[in-house]
């Protein structure tokens, strides 16, 4: 049985070739060279780096989330209270598949984005009769309501925004606040 292995020319191939010529030696029993040879073969399918230990391995940064900046700004501009929770609203917005400018914009247009809220309730939730034990239970529960809560699951942005606050231009003020984080 012969096999042959192309591998890209680099010094990982040529140590490959290097051994597998070295494997050819009389030395080397058949089931020994086939099993060797196999696993290359596997090993050249699975398309594995054949890069020397000592090789550095090189990760790649993730790059800054350009959201997190925009929502920094914003809540700057507003002169918000810190800690602003961009993540927390980021997560939220990610994991419920949210506008990520929804509950900031809601939050500067209910409480002044938490300068008159009370019980860790920026939004403006239920006034007085809902609160959350932390800014980020309360991003994560507005989130989950405005997402998969039967009064707003499968409305768009103006139809959950009028069932949260049933006046005329709510919608609008609050879809205009949303443009300001872009």
């Amino acid at each position: 049985m012969i096999f042959v292995i192309r591998l890209p020319e680099s010094a990982a191939s040529r140590r490959a070739a290097a051994f597998l010529a070295a494997m050819a030696r009389p030395r080397f029993g058949k089931a020994v060279r086939g099993a060797l040879a196999g696993l290359l073969l596997c090993a050249g399918a699975a398309n594995v780096n054949l890069a020397r230990p000592q090789d550095p391995f090189i990760q790649a940064a993730n790059p800054p989330d350009p959201r997190a900046e925009r929502l920094r700004a914003f809540f700057r501009a507003y002169h918000c209270p810190e800690p602003h929770h961009v993540e927390a609203y980021l997560r939220a917005a990610d994991r419920y598949g949210l506008d990520y400018r929804l509950l900031p914009a809601i939050s500067v247009r209910e409480t002044t984005c938490g300068w008159n809220e009370k019980n860790n309730n920026f939004w403006g939730y239920h006034p007085g009769r809902q609160s959350f034990a932390s800014v980020e239970s309360g991003i994560e529960f507005l989130a989950r309501q405005l997402a998969i809560n039967p009064p707003y699951a499968g409305k768009d942005i103006v139809e959950k925004l009028f069932t949260y606050n049933p006046r005329r231009a709510y919608a609008d003020e609050v879809r205009r606040i949303m443009r300001q984080i872009e």
